[in-house]
């Protein structure tokens, strides 16, 4: 009998678990890339009110407490999963808007209050981390 050629496996570590902000900052990357991405109170009123949104994300530094009452309004209304996020800078920096220096340090943030995901990737692992987040906020 012929022996077997032996075949070596590497071992590779199981992927490390993704926290709450790596997977929105992860989510609303790949919804940038897939042009699935609303920035500001504007956008995001008309595509929550359109029904297109998946996901909202509101910080919750915003500066007229009318625009939040409209943006949880909605996302009540027509049953949008609703993210808080601490602040405008933050989101502003995760939503893409701010340039980045060769170091890769965010400069020239421009704030956000809100992010609607209108387009996304539920295949990925950050989808999966930001959807059982939002199921165990809403149970």
């Amino acid at each position: 009998m012929a022996e077997e050629p032996q075949v070596q496996v590497e071992e590779t570590e199981a992927p490390a678990e993704m926290n709450i902000y790596d997977a929105i900052r992860e989510v609303l990357k790949k919804a940038s890339h897939r042009d699935g991405l609303l920035r500001g109170i504007n956008e995001a009123a008309r595509a929550i009110d359109r029904g297109d949104a998946k996901v909202c994300f509101l910080a919750e530094n915003c500066d007229l407490k009318e625009y939040k009452g409209l943006i949880r309004a909605l996302c009540t209304e027509k049953d949008v999963p609703l993210v808080m996020v601490s602040d405008r800078n933050t989101l502003g920096e995760w939503a893409g808007m701010c340039k980045v220096d060769t170091t890769g340090t965010a400069r020239h943030i421009v704030k956000c209050s809100s992010v609607v995901v209108t387009d996304v990737d539920e295949e990925t692992q950050a989808w999966k981390v930001l959807s059982n987040y939002i199921h165990s906020q809403h149970s």
